[in-house]
Formats: structure tokens, C-alpha cells, sequence
């Protein structure tokens, strides 16, 4: 559009200037003194060649190469009533009152060197490099005003360029917070926009590095710690009991009960990394789903998954609505999920209240809310809530989605699966 408009104008002015040219040429032709002064001029040529060369009525066909040497002039030469010759060189045919005063054009008496009076028919012309230099002073005009008119345009688009470039600059030399400049809606807005959406994915990836690294660092420096005190007791019962250090049977029972709960609080730790790996890392296997309906994954869910917790003391509060459809489960995961719900009940839950748990299908989806009561003594919120997260990792694998929250002196819990219609 930019090139359209310049190229219009310039086009536009080229023709202006030649048509002004044209009309001061014209004017000045159309100037009696100007034309006076031509013809006077000549004459005086024409003249000074006669008196030059000698010109007679016998060599009178000189006159011709005069007449061919003046290229902007139109001459015919009479005596008495015949036409010598002109710059055409064809002879007139008619007779010397035609001849004379039919064309219009004025004749001057004109003497050769041997005294011989003739007549010239003359008119002079303006000379065609005039307009020559009238088409180029056009062209000129035209281009110049192009070239201006287009830099004029685009310079704002130039000036928008060269500092796209200088904020790249800066995001190149590492500043990837410096926000790019959004100006306009062409082709380069949208490179900008680009720039600035690539920026904006980098720093959300480098955002994630940190933070993995951050979670990486707290766990190393939590598991190192975590594991060397009970690793530390470990080993030394185990010294006592392979030296005999002990009085009696009974205390050797001892020693051998502080051993196995150490060890089960190294598998503890252990469930965790594995937990963590599970969050952050690569899946150790494929998934494998099978088929379950929605009955039979809540008569496992209230009959047995929950013993641990009954056997601690505890009571379950089922409240399931109709149900119809399957859900597509693996449930070697599933049973994860489960074990770390068990793990915070066993940490965080209070047994004088009941466990509660509510199951409908709504929306295609069998929603499963599990609610418990707190213990005053506890704390909910582990250090990472790494066993909370692996629980949503698994879920979403299972295109379902897990949620946790506190609600009053509860904790809340919410398992979604996706509902296909159940198999005849």
C-alpha cells in the first residue's frame, strides 16, 4: 500500500512537471519578441552563409545545405513565381499567389552574392532537446518524490525495526525478563509477538528447571539427613546384637524391635524417593488398564482398603449413591493411591471421628470424596506433600483428576474417573 501511494504521487508530479514545462515552452514560443528575435537570428545565419560561400543563381542549390544544417527550421525559396526548392526538397506546383499567401507562413527578401533578389518562406522551431530536458526534469521530479514519499511511509516501520533490534539485543545478552515492544498489526507485529511468546516459553521452562532443581536440592539435602539418623541407630543395634552386647533375652528383643523399626522407617524414606521420582521423573512401567465397574471398585473401597484404618480404632461412614457404568483402572497405581491416603490417615487423622466417604457419577465422571477429622496434635501439611502430588500424577494418568484440601477441622480429598458405559 506504502509503494502504491509513493508511486502514484510520483507518477502525478512527473506528469505535473512536464505538462508545467510544456505550457513555458509553449508560452515563450507564443512570445512575438521571442520569435522576432529566432527569425531575425536566421536570417542573419542564412545571410552570412550566402556571403560566406559565394551564393549566386548559379550555385543558388547551396541554399540546401544550409536548409538541411538548420535543424529547427521550415524554409521554402521562391524567385519570381516559381519555388526553388525547400527543406522537403520537392518542388511546389502551384502558382506564386498560392504559393505565397495560401500557407500562411511569412517570406523575407533574401539577396545573393551576385545582387539576385529571392524570396524565403521561413518559420523557426523550438529546438526538441527542450523537451527532452523537460521529460527528464519530470522523471526527476517523479523519482524524488517516490523515493521521499516511500522513505517518508516506512521510516516509522524502519525506526520500529531497529528497535526490535536493540531489545533483541538485550534478550540476548541474557535478559529474558525485558518485555518486547507490540506496536501495530502487520507481518511485524507478528514477528514481535513471536519473539516475545518464545521469550515468555523459556523463561516458563527455566521457571520449572529452578524450581525441580530447588525441589531436587531440598530433597537430597532432606533425605541425607532423614536417612543417616535412623541408618546411624541401625547399624549400632546391629553391632550390639552381632558383638552380644546384651544381658538377656529380653533385652535382645529389644534391640531386635528398635531394628525393625528403624528398617521400616527406611522404607518409609524410600516410599517417598520413589514417590518423588514418580512426580518428577520418567514412569518406571506402562499402565495397564482394566475394566472395573463402579460397585465393585467402592465395595473394595469400604470393605477392605480402608482395615488398616478400623483396625486402628477407627469408623467408616460410606454414603453411595446409584451407580452404573466402569471405570478403566490400573490398579497396581490405584492401590498406590490408595496406601497414601492410609499413610496421611494413620499420620493426621483422628479415629474418634469417622471416616467419610461419598461416591455419586456425575457428568461422566464417579466422583469420590474421602473426609476426615484432624487431630488437634498433628500436622497435615507434610514438608513437600510428595505423597499428595504422586496421588494426582497417578490420577491424571487415569484422565481423572485428585484434589486436596481443609475444610474446617477436615481434610479433604477428591478422586475423579472417567465413567465408560459398563459391558453387556
Amino acid at each position: 500500500m506504502m509503494t502504491l501511494i509513493s508511486l502514484i504521487a510520483g507518477v502525478l508530479t512527473a506528469q505535473l512537471v512536464e505538462d508545467m514545462g510544456i505550457q513555458l515552452m509553449l508560452n515563450k514560443l507564443q512570445n512575438e519578441d521571442y520569435y522576432d528575435r529566432q527569425t531575425e537570428d536566421c536570417l542573419n545565419r542564412l545571410q552570412g552563409f550566402i556571403e560566406e560561400n559565394q551564393v549566386t543563381q548559379e550555385n543558388i542549390e547551396l541554399l540546401a545545405s544550409w536548409a538541411q544544417m538548420e535543424k529547427n527550421v521550415y524554409v521554402v525559396f521562391y524567385q519570381d513565381v516559381d519555388a526553388l526548392f525547400s527543406t522537403t526538397t520537392i518542388p511546389i506546383e502551384e502558382d506564386a499567389e498560392i504559393a505565397l499567401n495560401g500557407s500562411g507562413l511569412p517570406y523575407y527578401d533574401v539577396t545573393l552574392s551576385d545582387g539576385t533578389l529571392i524570396k524565403a518562406e521561413l518559420e523557426c522551431y523550438m529546438d526538441n532537446q527542450m523537451f527532452y530536458l523537460v521529460d527528464l526534469a519530470g522523471y526527476t521530479m517523479g523519482g524524488g518524490v517516490f523515493v521521499l514519499l516511500l522513505f517518508a511511509l516506512i521510516h516509522r516501520k524502519i525506526r520500529y525495526i531497529n528497535h526490535l533490534n536493540q531489545e533483541l539485543k538485550i534478550l540476548g545478552s541474557g535478559n529474558l525478563e525485558y518485555p518486547m515492544t507490540i506496536r501495530g498489526n502487520d507481518e511485524i507485529t507478528g514477528l514481535a509477538e513471536g519473539i516475545e511468546h518464545l521469550k515468555n516459553s523459556i523463561l516458563d521452562q527455566q521457571l520449572m528447571k529452578d524450581e525441580a532443581e530447588k525441589a531436587n536440592m531440598e530433597l537430597v539435602t532432606a533425605m541425607s539427613h532423614d536417612l543417616r539418623t535412623p541408618l546411624t541407630s541401625l547399624i549400632g543395634y546391629l553391632e550390639l546384637l552381632t558383638m552380644q552386647r546384651y544381658t538377656d533375652e529380653a533385652q535382645m528383643q529389644s534391640y531386635l524391635n528398635h531394628c525393625r523399626e528403624k528398617a521400616f522407617q527406611l522404607k518409609r524414606m524410600s516410599d517417598r524417593l520413589f514417590e518423588y521420582f514418580l512426580v518428577y521423573g520418567k514412569r518406571e512401567r506402562q499402565y495397564h488398564f482394566q475394566a472395573l465397574s463402579c460397585e465393585s471398585l467402592l465395595e473394595d473401597l469400604c470393605n477392605s482398603q480402608f482395615f488398616d484404618w478400623q483396625e486402628q480404632g477407627g469408623t467408616l461412614e460410606c454414603r453411595i449413591r446409584e451407580l452404573s457404568g466402569a471405570v478403566q483402572v490400573d490398579s497396581d497405581y490405584l492401590q498406590r493411591v490408595i496406601d497414601n491416603l492410609l499413610s496421611n490417615l494413620k499420620k493426621y487423622g483422628d479415629t474418634e471421628y469417622p471416616l467419610e466417604i461419598l461416591a455419586e457419577v456425575m457428568d461422566g465422571m464417579l466422583c469420590i470424596c474421602i473426609q476426615n477429622h484432624i487431630k488437634k496434635q498433628g500436622n497435615l501439611k507434610e514438608s513437600t506433600q510428595i505423597g499428595l502430588r504422586t496421588c494426582r500424577k497417578i490420577m491424571e494418568e487415569h484422565q481423572g483428576a485428585f484434589a486436596w484440601y481443609q475444610k474446617g477441622e477436615s481434610f479433604v480429598v477428591e478422586l475423579q474417573l472417567p465413567v465408560s458405559p459398563r459391558e453387556a
